[in-house]
């Protein structure tokens, strides 16, 4: 671990190289214009959000998405799945064990659940990347929510926001000394600007989390650098992410999905991948609940993006 200014923190770990990866969304597309005021969709750029439909739920769409990366990859490959998600219908089994034996996964591979809102994936792909290391195997991350049913359908400010998907990424790690270091960053501090019961609803200050976007999370990320082929952040409002972008000097480096699919939770950063068809360095950030933010700089492998399934 590596200091990099008074209060920033790196840790540095054998380059981790995103092999593939994909999204499954929720089949019912709604459009926002009954639900939102025109200001508020063109403040967040959100005129339609994606929801599940009939016999969908988290776990359906993260099997979709999973067997969608996994096609043409052998069981045997895989040395760990790792879930990141923060609604799963159960509180136990979890998603994790659920998929490996769907999938026909060894039994004694790790298997874990992460409950962690906006900012899950790169600590999701941190802890891939130690279980990759060791195995010395692919390590399969998913990621995804299913909000809507933890929004109150009235509420204007949160209900045309949030969309329903899920993930799944094959990451690797090289080997020390072979094709360079990832790094990965985290910040976290107590709030309830953006909260959810177990039951929900979501609630949020958009103000506050805006503030917590312009001021701790664009001072966070700058310690990463720059020399990116992409820039990859949480599609948490699309005038919030290009400001964040520019303001990082990343402008033309964005990688968005959000006017598309709104905001589909800490899953939209792997979604965004999963639609950019390059290979190269990327750094991806995720902020939001907590409030929280992590970041982390990957390789992405050629024909990595697998697109929708």
């Amino acid at each position: 671990m590596a200091e990099t200014g008074s209060d920033i923190r790196m840790i540095h770990v054998p380059a981790l190289v995103i092999e593939r990866v994909c999204g499954a969304v929720g089949s019912r597309e709604t459009d926002n214009s009954a639900a939102a005021s025109p200001e508020t969709i063109a403040a967040t750029g959100f005129s339609v959000r994606r929801t599940v439909g009939e016999g969908e739920d988290l776990f359906s769409l993260s099997l979709l998405a999973a067997r969608g990366v996994m096609d043409g990859v052998q069981p045997s490959e895989i040395g760990g799945v790792v879930v990141a998600t923060f609604s799963g219908e159960r509180r136990f089994p979890g998603l994790a064990p659920r998929l490996v034996s769907e999938l026909g996964l060894a039994p004694h591979i790790p298997a874990m659940d992460l409950q962690l809102a906006c900012a899950a994936y790169p600590y999701a792909l941190y802890a891939a990347s130690a279980i990759a290391r060791d195995t010395a195997r692919a390590v399969l991350v998913v990621d995804g929510d299913v909000q809507s049913r933890l929004v109150d359908g009235s509420d204007a400010s949160t209900a045309p926001l949030f969309s329903d998907a899920s993930t799944a990424t094959l990451v690797r790690s090289c080997a020390p000394g072979e094709g360079g270091e990832s790094a990965f960053g985290f910040f976290s501090r107590a709030s309830d600007a953006l909260s959810c019961g177990e039951a929900g609803p979501v609630k949020m200050d958009g103000f506050k989390v805006f503030s917590f976007v312009a001021s701790d999370v664009t001072r966070f990320l700058r310690s990463f650098g720059d020399g990116f082929d992409a820039f990859v952040p949480h599609q948490a409002n699309m005038y919030m992410v290009r400001q964040l972008a520019k303001s990082l000097g990343l402008g033309e480096k964005l990688v968005t999905c959000g006017a598309e699919l709104a905001n589909t939770g800490s899953c939209s950063v792997p979604l965004a991948l999963a639609r950019y068809a390059k290979e190269g360095r990327a750094l991806l950030a995720a902020f939001g609940a907590g409030l929280s933010a992590s970041a982390a700089t990957v390789r992405l492998a050629p024909g990595a993006a697998l697109g929708l399934v």
